[in-house]
């Protein structure tokens, strides 16, 4: 999952290219995003930093905050990944701070999800990551793909997203329920 300097670079070409130009938010749903990463969160595109990941006991609390929609999802989350373990994806429940509270993965999988923080605890809004599946659907609270070098980050451009919200019985937003790749040979489609 390894992306040469040449494709980061190109990545923070496009990325500077939008910002400096930001009626170009106006256009897509990812430079909009891209346009919040750089502009109203200050976040540097090629910042060369780990995953940020939220205490152990910090996530307890945050489960124990959704036991009830954690009890619903559950076993649908198995059911689901069940469906696209063979295909390398990963499926991920997070709150509406984007951080994840649960992950399915295939065992041979895991560590490429894990070290990029698609695992529990992984704080994923678009404040903290930039643009990327989980955090982008939160902010447009709907239904998005973010694939690879549509990250903000180039630290993630290796990854694709797909993405869907999730809402209470109230309507009220509550996470987003994500199927991400992190195998270089998938493609958009």
């Amino acid at each position: 999952m390894r992306y040469g300097a040449h494709m980061k670079a190109r990545h923070q070409d496009d990325v500077e290219k939008v910002l400096r130009s930001p009626t170009r938010a106006a256009q897509s749903l990812v430079a909009a995003s891209w346009c919040r990463s750089g502009l109203k969160h200050g976040l540097d595109a090629d910042a060369d930093r780990g995953p940020d990941i939220v205490s152990g006991s910090d996530l307890t609390l945050r489960r124990e905050r959704h036991g009830l929609m954690l009890d619903v999802a559950r076993p649908l989350l198995d059911q689901l990944f069940h469906t696209v373990a063979a295909t390398g994806c990963a499926i991920l429940l997070s709150d509406s701070d984007g951080v994840i509270l649960e992950a399915r993965a295939q065992d041979g999988d895991r560590t490429l999800f894990d070290a990029v923080g698609l695992t529990p605890g992984g704080v994923w809004s678009e404040s903290s990551e930039g643009t990327n599946g989980i955090g982008t659907c939160l902010v447009e609270g709907r239904p998005v793909t973010i694939h690879r070098d549509e990250h903000f980050a180039s630290r993630n451009i290796g990854i694709s997203c797909m993405d869907a919200p999730v809402h209470d019985a109230s309507g009220q937003l509550a996470g987003a329920l994500d199927i991400s790749n992190c195998r270089a040979d998938h493609s958009k489609a």
